[in-house]
């Protein structure tokens, strides 16, 4: 790959979805991509780049998207989110009226295959137990990628994937697979149980754009996202997530993100936990 073409695919990824990756990296460039040069019969970078910029370039473009994002999650990832979640975001919602007045929902805006998803689900479902009458409450996941999306809705996992799971929620929320039924490093597989995944609805989404087939959510995650932006990229994300927050909800960014952009009326609550209004 050329430096020319390695900074026209790295310039088109983050045109279209704002993610940086340095156009040196030839080497990481080469290896997410091959597969793309071997699907489509081409035999160089200079022909893929000429797809790319072809008319009907926008179906190969969202692959490219897709091959180049890193998609880094595990379950109970950053575990004291989900701490403060279950002890004082969601009793304070619930006080406000939210699971009363309104379905109490959360969304996961960067969910990639599922597990931060269905971790708050697991919290929200134990919570609605602690309530008389139970809570109105929903999950919704986006992603920029659909093929992570359908991973994310069908639920299922390894046990290596489960490794931050414990035994007494795996009882809960998992359903194994029958003996004999494993995939090809010999792990049997687990599926997300149908009370949560009736509650979750999924989205494809770039958060560089205005979503507005996003409920308006009462905590959103968007950890580990921000960092790949560019600050004006970063600002543009920012305010298109937190429209999608309901007055007095949760924005929740990892640990390793800037939170500087944040709309006004952003109050900082907890770790790396804002507060709307």
């Amino acid at each position: 790959m050329s430096r020319r073409v390695a900074a026209a695919i790295v310039e088109r990824l983050k045109t279209v979805a704002g993610i940086r990756v340095d156009p040196k990296n030839q080497q990481f460039l080469t290896f997410r991509l091959d597969r793309r040069l071997q699907a489509l019969g081409l035999d160089s970078y200079e022909a893929y780049l000429e797809v790319l910029e072809s008319p009907s370039g926008e179906a190969e473009t969202a692959r490219l998207v897709e091959s180049l994002v890193t998609h880094t999650t595990s379950f109970f990832r950053e575990p004291a989110h989900f701490d403060w979640m279950e002890k004082t975001g969601l009793p304070t919602l619930n006080e406000a009226g939210a699971g009363r007045l309104h379905p109490l929902t959360v969304w996961s805006a960067a969910c990639s295959t599922g597990p931060e998803l269905w971790s708050a689900g697991m919290v929200l479902d134990r919570f609605s137990q602690t309530i008389t009458g139970g809570l109105r409450w929903g999950m919704v996941g986006s992603d920029i990628s659909a093929g992570v999306l359908r991973r994310a809705a069908g639920a299922i996992f390894t046990a290596t994937e489960l490794a931050g799971v414990n035994e007494e929620r795996k009882r809960q929320y998992f359903l194994r697979s029958r003996p004999g039924v494993a995939i090809a490093n010999g792990q049997r597989l687990y599926r997300v149980a149908p009370e949560l995944r009736n509650r979750a609805s999924f989205a494809q989404g770039n958060l560089l754009q205005e979503l507005p087939d996003i409920p308006l959510a009462d905590i959103i995650f968007l950890r580990n996202v921000l960092i790949y932006f560019a600050p004006d990229d970063r600002q543009a994300c920012l305010n298109n997530v937190t429209a999608r927050l309901r007055q007095g909800g949760y924005l929740i960014l990892g640990h390793s993100d800037s939170h500087h952009g944040l709309p006004p009326g952003m109050t900082a609550c907890g770790p790396s936990i804002f507060r709307k209004g």
